[in-house]
C-alpha cells in the first residue's frame, strides 16, 4: 500500500474532509486505539502546519504536525523557545512501511526550513527513544506519565548551549 504522497498545509489550507480524516486518524490511534482519553484538539492547530499523507486513492493514512517555537510547548505545557512537532499518527494499514520515518524527516526539514536556529523539542512516548534518537534526539527530561501512557521529553540540539540540556543515560 504506498503512500502517494506527503503535503504541507497550513490550517487554513485543509478541506473540512482533510480536516476531518486527520482529526479521525488521530482519534482512532491516540484515544482509541492507545486507550489514551485525552485532550487531542488542544488549540495549537490553528497556527500549526500539518503534514497529511495519502494514499494512491487519496485517503489519509498518516499526518503530523509541525509547531513554531512561540507555540510548541515544553514539559510543563508553556511556550518553551524551540520548535516541535507531534500529533504523529500512521494508520494501521501502513505500519512497518517508512511512513513514520518520512513523516519525521518531513517535520524535521520543515522546522529546519522555517526555523534553523531553533533547537526541536518533543515529547516522545518512552518506547521510540531508541527511534526519534536515530534522528539525533536525546534524551532530556526522566520518564513521566502522561495519560496513562510512559513519556519522555527529547531535544534535537540546532544551536550552541553553554550546558547541554540532554541527560547522559
Amino acid at each position: 500500500m504506498p503512500v502517494a504522497s506527503i503535503r504541507r498545509a497550513p490550517f487554513a489550507a485543509l478541506t473540512s474532509r482533510e480536516l476531518h480524516d486527520m482529526l479521525q486518524l488521530r482519534s482512532s490511534v491516540f484515544v482509541v486505539e492507545q486507550a489514551c482519553p485525552y485532550p487531542d484538539i488542544d488549540g495549537r492547530d490553528p497556527g500549526a502546519l500539518h503534514l497529511i499523507a495519502t494514499d494512491d486513492r487519496g485517503t489519509i493514512v498518516g499526518c503530523a504536525r509541525c509547531l513554531d517555537p512561540e507555540m510548541a510547548p515544553d514539559a510543563a505545557g508553556e511556550a518553551a523557545g524551540s520548535a516541535s512537532f507531534g500529533r504523529l499518527a500512521v494508520a494501521p494499514s501502513h505500519r512497518g512501511t517508512g511512513l513514520g520515518r518520512a513523516l519525521v524527516a518531513e517535520s524535521l526539514a520543515v522546522l529546519a526550513e522555517r526555523w534553523p536556529d531553533h533547537d526541536v523539542v518533543i515529547g516522545a512516548q518512552l518506547y521510540l527513544e531508541r527511534f526519534y534518537g536515530s534522528f539525533g534526539f536525546g534524551r532530556m527530561s526522566p520518564a513521566y506519565d502522561d495519560f496513562g501512557i510512559p513519556h519522555i521529553d527529547m531535544r534535537l540540539i540546532r544551536r550552541v548551549h553553554r550546558e547541554s540540556p540532554v541527560m547522559p543515560k
